[in-house]
């Protein structure tokens, strides 16, 4: 029999996270969205609670064996209180899981502060001439006696102004496309390396920024899995963190229906709340619906992970709907609230720009229709 519950690790996990959520986020989302700091302190806070190591060794001070379903429960969680820290498990899932790749003295350097909380680092794969197309980079890694030096520029890299180290994507002179890219462990203090911040519309808070690299050397042991693989590899990594991301906008937008539904039944127009009309109430009711069918694709495709199963479609379907889901039902909530939801005393309109940056962060929409749609041909041919 088909089964749609969480077990009781799960469960409890999420019941605590939900408490620190209500009682730690939310009450200070406004203000730390409202900053370019980084927020540390709710930072070290996950990492006190485990948040930052789910599926990290326990030599570490990870949670152990892999749990993409754990990651999202918890990222959809934080994100009712606060949109970018919910963030952090998905970053640091994403990056952790890429220095597992690395020789064992890298890891004991990175991987112990990164799990709890002490240091963060950046995913540097994004240029201002490729974008979505990652694998059109053109920032170099040329070899020398000892190693390589990197040169070239990235682009809207998350956590660019804060991070302590980068993984950094760069292709043997001489190749194209998939082949020759790398990627390497670059410290953010090493000599080359300039970072400058980007200001966006949401999200102040991660940080968004350029990374210059200015034959930045790097030595042979900074090296992360197979020189040349690196392209194939982090590739792999998006299609959990892609279905992540799509539960981190339905958990915003979660909080935010709830907070619809709460002043519809407190707001009254000509004598009646105004959840009693159908203008309101009918609103509610399609976009809960379109809010758990979402969500659902989100968990589908990590559990399918979980059990070894292909789930790269599914996980751009994540990626691609459950954001613009997320976006129309808080701009419904704005709406019932009226001249409130506007109102930057409200986080509604806060969190509407936070949650508009994945439209297109971590690959486009039209990317990820772009994979589906492969997918799909493919069924197709072979049932053909």
């Amino acid at each position: 029999m088909v089964s749609f519950e969480f077990d009781e690790v799960h469960q409890d996990f999420a019941k605590t996270l939900r408490a620190f959520s209500d009682q730690e986020l939310l009450p200070r989302y406004r203000d730390r969205a409202a900053s370019t700091d980084f927020p540390f302190d709710a930072y070290k806070q996950l990492g006190d609670l485990g948040v930052l190591g789910i599926g990290l060794p326990e030599e570490f001070g990870g949670t152990g064996e892999e749990d993409p379903v754990l990651l999202g429960l918890a990222t959809e969680t934080l994100a009712a209180g606060d949109v970018n820290v919910a963030s952090a498990p998905v970053q640091l899932g994403l990056v952790a899981s890429q220095f597992m790749h690395c020789g064992r003295e890298v890891q004991e350097r990175y991987l112990p502060p990164l799990i709890s909380g002490d240091e963060t680092a950046a995913i540097a794969l994004t240029e201002p001439g490729s974008g979505s197309d990652a694998s059109a980079l053109r920032t170099t890694a040329t070899p020398v006696p000892g190693g390589w030096n990197i040169n070239g520029e990235k682009t809207a890299i998350t956590w660019a102004m804060n991070a302590t180290t980068a993984l950094v994507y760069a292709r043997t002179p001489g190749t194209s496309r998939t082949s020759g890219i790398s990627c390497f462990v670059v410290p953010m203090n090493e000599k080359g390396v300039s970072a400058h911040q980007m200001l966006g519309m949401g999200c102040l808070p991660l940080g968004w920024g350029s990374i210059h690299f200015d034959d930045v050397f790097v030595p042979t042991e900074n090296l992360v899995g197979d020189e040349g693989r690196g392209f194939h590899a982090v590739m792999g990594h998006f299609d959990f963190s892609r279905a992540a991301l799509g539960l981190l906008c339905l958990g915003a937008a979660r909080q935010s229906l709830d907070e619809a539904v709460a002043y519809a039944q407190e707001r009254e127009t000509f004598g009646h709340p105004i959840a009693d009309y159908q203008g309101i109430s009918f609103l509610i009711a399609e976009h809960a619906t379109y809010l758990e069918a979402a969500r659902w694709i989100c968990y589908r495709a990590l559990w399918m992970r979980a059990t070894g199963q292909p789930h790269t479609a599914l996980a751009s379907m994540g990626k691609w709907w459950p954001p613009v889901v997320a976006k129309n039902a808080i701009e419904a909530a704005m709406r019932i609230h009226g001249n409130l939801g506007y109102s930057a005393e409200f986080p509604l309109q806060q969190r509407y720009r936070d949650v508009t940056a994945y439209l297109v962060a971590d690959g486009t929409s039209e990317i990820q229709k772009r994979i589906i749609s492969k997918n799909v041909f493919a069924r197709k041919t072979v049932a053909l």
